[in-house]
């Protein structure tokens, strides 16, 4: 394995560590907080880290295994509906994630250079298994955005009820 494909494995991750640093001290309020019914909580939004780390480990091993093209797909907000994470402990929310991560990790390591650049199929878009290594670590960098949105709202709709 080359020096910058370890450092990329190092980046996938740390996206755990980085969710936990943007939750730490927030309330269980803030947690599942949600700006509107059909908008995701906190929670919500880190479960849905989980369910996506799922279907990208399907994605990976079925392209590597089984030389599919076609990605599965999914309805990720029916997917956060039906997770009730705001009725679930945070901290086992995050353990999931870490463990879906670790072992997507440990598949990365072992894939040859040209594994790496084997292609699927994301409704009718060739995507190289290094595309979607890359668009996983952009999507946490998505959610975490989404995260401080939230808090942001909720700042600012708790300074209008005072």
């Amino acid at each position: 394995m080359s020096e910058t494909t370890k450092v990329q494995i190092d980046l996938y991750r740390a996206t755990s560590e980085l969710i936990k640093q943007r939750l730490v001290g927030l309330s269980e309020e803030q947690l599942a907080w949600k700006q509107a019914p059909e908008k995701w909580s906190v929670k919500e939004v880190v479960s849905h880290l989980v369910d996506a780390s799922f279907v990208h480990s399907v994605r990976i091993r079925s392209i590597v295994a089984e030389n599919s093209q076609a990605f599965l797909l999914y309805e990720q907000d029916a997917w956060v509906s039906s997770t009730k994470a705001n009725q679930s402990d945070l901290k086992d929310i995050l353990a999931a994630f870490d463990a879906v991560l670790a072992y997507n990790a440990l598949f990365y390591e072992r894939l040859t250079d040209d594994q790496w650049e084997r292609k699927g199929l994301n409704q009718g878009k060739e995507l190289t298994i290094s595309d979607l290594f890359q668009g996983f670590i952009r999507h946490v960098q998505v959610h975490l955005a989404q995260i401080q949105r939230n808090l942001d709202a909720l700042a600012s709709n708790e300074h209008i009820k005072r």
